[in-house]
């Protein structure tokens, strides 16, 4: 997966390799250097600790109100950021539109449903992955644009969508 994001009004692109998963070594490249990496410890889908050259270094990502990224605590220093891009497909947005903020959430892209993780009446948190919809080989976390409860999930684990098929909503 490529990224592009700003610290500190430095821009930088990070490649993570598919195969760097929890305590697997893997080279990671920062600005087309290449880097030793090892992931420590991971919370959910978020890495709380990893080694870069068999040095331990721990993360924590600072979230707006939104739930997207606007700096970064590595050993309690702290560096004010934003995402700019992800790969050449899928752009960050600095603010969320209304629409996105409803209770509906349709497929942006046709893809395959990989995991679902909520049913129809249970209580879901704004943020919490709803499911994992699979795209151009790449795995996407629908998240809930807000808090409440699932009032329909459209989709059913293993099936192929088009764009705009509902994928579930939030009452």
């Amino acid at each position: 997966m490529k990224y592009k994001f700003q610290l500190e009004k430095k821009n930088f692109e990070i490649e993570i390799p598919n195969t760097a998963t929890f305590h697997s070594p893997a080279s990671l490249a920062v600005n087309k250097k290449k880097l030793e990496i090892c992931i420590g410890e991971q919370h959910g889908d978020e890495i709380r600790s990893l080694y870069i050259n068999n040095r331990l270094y721990q993360i924590e990502v600072v979230r707006d109100e939104a739930g997207y990224p606007r700096g970064i605590f590595v050993n309690d220093d702290f560096y004010s950021g934003h995402l700019l891009k992800i790969d050449d497909l899928f752009y960050y947005q600095e603010k969320p539109r209304k629409a996105a903020r409803s209770g509906f959430v349709k497929s942006f892209i046709p893809g395959y449903i990989k995991k679902v993780y909520f049913k129809t009446g249970e209580t879901v948190h704004e943020n919490e992955i709803v499911l994992i919809h699979e795209a151009m080989k790449m795995e996407n976390e629908i998240r809930a644009p807000r808090s409440g409860t699932i009032k329909t999930i459209g989709v059913e684990e293993g099936q192929s969508i088009l764009a705009n098929h509902l994928l579930f909503e939030i009452e």
